[in-house]
C-alpha cells in the first residue's frame, strides 16, 4: 500500500507541471520531506514559484516587407557604426573688449588709440558643442575607417563648421583633417577654444600616408590643399579664381622615447600670384620642432618652435590676417612674410580628478621698410587654468589669459580674459 501511494503522488506530480508548462516558461519545484515519530505514513509538501511569463514571438514574413528606394537614397550600412558628441558651454569676461568669443588673439588687443579705457565684454554660449560619427568596417583589402564631425563655431551663428570628413586606409587618410606640418600631442589642454596663438593647427583636404617603422619611429607625408592668406591688388581682375595650381607637400618624422617623443616637420608651398598681367610665383617653406616630455607620472612638459616665409595661415593666432605675403608698392611685386613663434607648456597632474597647467608663448613677424607703423610686429601669450574631472565624462575648466600686441612702431598694447568651461561627452 504505502508503495501505491507513492506512484501516485508521483503521477500526480507529472500532471501538475505538465499543465503549468502550458502557460509559463520556468517553474521551480521544492519537494520537502517531512519525517514525522508517529505510525502514519511519510507526508509530502509540494510548493512552486513562478519565475518568468511566457513571451509568444511574433514571426513576420520579411519577404513580403513593401520597400521603397530611391537610387540616390545612402545604402545600406556594411560598417559598425558609433556616435559621439561633446556639448560645451564657455564664457568669458574679458578686460578690453576683444571681439573674438572662442580664442583669446594677442593678434586683436587694441594698441595706442583702438585702447578705450573702461571697456569690457562678456559672453556666454555653447558654439564650441560638437557631434561626430564614426564607422569601422573590416574588409578583403584591409580595415577600413570614416569619421566626421561638426561644430556649432562657424562664422554664422547657426551653422555647422566641418571639424573633420576622412577616410583611414591602411597607411592612408583621405579627406579633411589635421595638416601633417603639426603636431596635435604636444598641443597644450586649455580653456581658451584655440590654444597658444603661436601653436600651428590647420584643418585642410589632405592625401597622407604615413605609418611606423619598429617601435620608435613614425613617418609621413602628404599633399594639401594649397591655402593662401594675402592681399594683392592686383587680384582684383581675377576675383572670385582660383589662383593655385599646385598641391602643399608637407611631411614631418616623430621619434618616440621612454619619457615621450621629438618630432620634426616641415612643408613647401608654391604660392601663385597675380603680377601685373600674367601669373607669378613665389616659394614658401616652413620648419617646426616639437616635443612631449613626460618628466614623471605627475609633471609633463611639452613645446613648439616653428619658422619659415609664406606659412602665417597656418599659425592659431593669424588665419585670415593676410599675413603669408604682402604687396611691395615699390617693387610693384608681392614678397613673403618671415614669421618665427612657439610656446612651451608646464603641466602637473594632482590625481584623476585635478589637473593644472601653465603656457608661455612668443611670436613674431618680420616687417617690411614699406608697411605702416601699426602694423603687427609681434605677441606674447600667457595662459594658467586648472581642470576638475569629477566623472571621465564631465570636464570644468578655469582660466586666466593675458597676452600683449606690438607693433612696427613699438606701440604696445595688452589685454587679459578670464574664462570658463563645462564640457559633458557622451
Amino acid at each position: 500500500m504505502p508503495l501505491m501511494k507513492k506512484f501516485m503522488l508521483m503521477v500526480l506530480t507529472l500532471f501538475y507541471i505538465q499543465g503549468q508548462a502550458q502557460v509559463r516558461d520556468t517553474l521551480k519545484l521544492t519537494i520537502t520531506r517531512v519525517e514525522r515519530q508517529t505510525k502514519t505514513d511519510t507526508v509530502y509538501v509540494f510548493s512552486s514559484r513562478v519565475d518568468t511569463i511566457a513571451l509568444q514571438p511574433i514571426k513576420t514574413d520579411t519577404s513580403k516587407v513593401a520597400k521603397d528606394i530611391n537610387p540616390l537614397d545612402l545604402a545600406e550600412s556594411k560598417y559598425q557604426i558609433k556616435f559621439m558628441g561633446s556639448l560645451r558651454a564657455n564664457a568669458y569676461y574679458d578686460f578690453t573688449g576683444m571681439p573674438n568669443s572662442e580664442g583669446f588673439m594677442p593678434y586683436d588687443i587694441p594698441v595706442g588709440v583702438e585702447a578705450i579705457d573702461g571697456l569690457s565684454s562678456v559672453y556666454i554660449g555653447a558654439r564650441q558643442s560638437r557631434i561626430g560619427v564614426e564607422g569601422n568596417a573590416n574588409t578583403r583589402v584591409g580595415k577600413i575607417k570614416t569619421y566626421i564631425e561638426a561644430d556649432f563655431a562657424s562664422k554664422s551663428e547657426s551653422l555647422l563648421r566641418l571639424r573633420h570628413a576622412y577616410a583611414e586606409w591602411n597607411f592612408f587618410k583621405i579627406g579633411y583633417s589635421w595638416s601633417t606640418f603639426m603636431d596635435n600631442a604636444s598641443l597644450p589642454t586649455t580653456v581658451d577654444f584655440e590654444g597658444p596663438n603661436s601653436s600651428l593647427s590647420k584643418r585642410l583636404g589632405i592625401v597622407r600616408y604615413e605609418r611606423k617603422y619598429g617601435k620608435r619611429s613614425t613617418a609621413g607625408i602628404s599633399v594639401e590643399s594649397p591655402q593662401t592668406d594675402y592681399y594683392n591688388p592686383a587680384d582684383s581682375l581675377i576675383q572670385d579664381k582660383n589662383k593655385q595650381s599646385n598641391f602643399d607637400i608637407a611631411g614631418r618624422y616623430k621619434y618616440l622615447y621612454k619619457l615621450g617623443h621629438i618630432q620634426i616637420a616641415g612643408i613647401f608651398r608654391r604660392i601663385q600670384y597675380l603680377n601685373q598681367t600674367k601669373m607669378d610665383v613665389l616659394y614658401g617653406w616652413g620648419v617646426l620642432l616639437s616635443t612631449n616630455i613626460n618628466i614623471n607620472e605627475k609633471n609633463v612638459l611639452s613645446g613648439q618652435y616653428s619658422y619659415g616665409q609664406g606659412i602665417a595661415n597656418y599659425y592659431v593666432g593669424f588665419v585670415g590676417r593676410q599675413l603669408d605675403a604682402v604687396y611691395d608698392p615699390v617693387s610693384a611685386k608681392m614678397t613673403l612674410k618671415t614669421i618665427t613663434g612657439g610656446f612651451l607648456t608646464y603641466a602637473h597632474i594632482f590625481g584623476p580628478s585635478w589637473r593644472f597647467s601653465l603656457t608661455s608663448g612668443t611670436s613674431y613677424i618680420k616687417g617690411k621698410d614699406f608697411e605702416p607703423d601699426d602694423a603687427f610686429r609681434s605677441s606674447r601669450y600667457l595662459a594658467s587654468n586648472v581642470f576638475f574631472n569629477p566623472i571621465e565624462t564631465i570636464r570644468l575648466g578655469f582660466e586666466v589669459t593675458t597676452g600683449s600686441r606690438t607693433n612696427l612702431d613699438k606701440q604696445k598694447g595688452k589685454s587679459t580674459r578670464i574664462s570658463l568651461l563645462a564640457s559633458f561627452d557622451f
